[in-house]
């Protein structure tokens, strides 16, 4: 894990308003990179790096440029609880300070939403709902 992909973790995995909403509650938090683990039941939140475009001068990388992927995942008839997750995402996130190491952090907002459902067992609807989220980091 890079530390721009720990800082989102240790952003999600601190907010126990978050944390409250997934299957793992405020012990054992269910947060993760990419994808959850096999058999883990919603609802979970998912995040996962979607581009990173370092931005130079002539002396070098001027800022990090990266944008996060960072989404509920439920189970159900409604895509109710996946949106109590999504916004509950964004107040942790947007315009929030990330601790990163080796880098100073300048900015994190979202810029694009998510929202889709699929087909999930016994007929049910797995619903995601999050954003994208820029990052700009400044390497100390």
């Amino acid at each position: 894990m890079n530390a721009l992909d720990l800082a989102i973790f240790n952003k999600l995995t601190g907010s126990t308003a978050l944390t409250a909403l997934t299957s793992g509650g405020t012990a054992s938090p269910s947060v993760y990179q990419w994808l959850a683990p096999e058999g883990q039941d919603p609802p979970y939140v998912v995040y996962n790096k979607q581009a990173s475009t370092p931005q130079h001068t002539l002396s070098g990388v001027a800022h990090e440029n990266a944008i996060y992927q960072v989404k509920g995942v439920t189970l159900g008839p409604s895509a109710a609880a996946a949106g109590t997750i999504a916004s509950t995402i964004d107040t942790v996130l947007v315009d929030q300070a990330l601790t990163i190491t080796g880098y100073t952090h300048m900015y994190l907002r979202r810029v694009s939403d998510i929202d889709y459902p699929e087909a999930g067992p016994g007929g049910q609807r797995i619903h995601h709902r999050g954003a994208l989220y820029r990052v700009l980091a400044d390497p100390t």
